[in-house]
């Protein structure tokens, strides 16, 4: 009797646990796209984020976002979320840091809003890096 009590209460934490972190993960992160999902509708007031993959700066991707017309979207923060759970608790090793990019935006005003976000491969400074670099666009609509 106390073996199944004991696992009833861990199954319903577990649960309540689950279910708290999708609600963190929602609030926190609203729509999230992706470069399979390049375009949404949102309303005034809602979060959106832009998902992608980021090998970490050591690697030397650096991602940055534009959105034009620049007053419908508000860029809140970005920030990058380690792949490896080590990575998440201690800071990556030298090396690593392999993750998503996550870029937050706020929903201002009524209107379609083009974002672009561009990944300039360690400065896009020789061809090479250049060619390595990536540029990804979404349509946004709020309405």
């Amino acid at each position: 009797m106390l073996v199944g009590v004991a696992l009833a209460l861990i199954l319903v934490v577990g649960l309540a646990t689950i279910v708290g972190l999708t609600i963190r993960h929602n609030a926190r992160y609203g729509t999230v796209l992706d470069q399979q999902a390049t375009s949404a509708t949102v309303e005034p007031g809602d979060r959106l984020s832009i998902r992608v993959p980021d090998r970490g700066a050591s690697v030397g991707d650096n991602w940055s976002a534009t959105a034009e017309p620049a007053d419908v979207l508000a860029l809140v923060e970005d920030e990058l979320i380690f792949d490896s759970l080590t990575d998440r608790i201690f800071g990556p090793a030298d090396g690593g840091g392999g993750g998503n990019r996550y870029f937050l935006f706020d929903a201002r005003r009524f209107g379609q809003v083009t974002v672009t976000l561009t990944n300039c491969f360690q400065g896009c400074a020789t061809e090479r890096t250049r060619a390595a670099s990536e540029t990804v666009t979404w349509t946004v609509t709020v309405s």
